[in-house]
């Protein structure tokens, strides 16, 4: 019994550790630096809408690792600056976003240097 407990109280432990270690990024009250903007973007969906093609909305998340997911692509971001983030892909195709200055919607021109995205940040659930 007591193997049990102890048992259960290391797995609790892990569990609460582990909860701990995943809990969103806090969203910065305004966007000064860099570090910022990378918490907005973290903290936050965002919609990717390709108007040449009228193709719906997709949701998609930047990750803590650096990567930027759309359901069809992943890509690793850098940010330029306080507005401009740069998406690349294997192969070396690269996309930038350019975001409005209350960082709600932002304009690409997509991998393919054709295509206009258009996309904007989504409501917090």
């Amino acid at each position: 019994m007591k193997h049990l407990i102890v048992l259960a109280l290391a797995l609790f432990s892990v569990c609460a550790v582990g909860l701990h270690a995943e809990l969103p990024p806090k969203a910065p009250q305004k966007v000064s630096t860099e570090a910022d903007f990378r918490q907005l973007l973290l903290t936050n969906k965002w919609s990717w809408r390709n108007v040449s093609a009228g193709i719906p909305d997709r949701e998609c998340v930047f990750m803590p690792d650096g990567t930027f997911r759309h359901p069809n692509f992943t890509a690793k971001f850098t940010i330029k600056d306080i507005h401009v983030v740069d998406l690349n892909r294997k192969g070396g195709e690269r996309a930038v976003m350019t975001f409005s200055p209350d960082y709600m919607t932002f304009e690409v021109l997509d991998f393919d240097q054709k295509r206009r995205i258009t996309g904007q940040r989504l409501p917090a659930k």
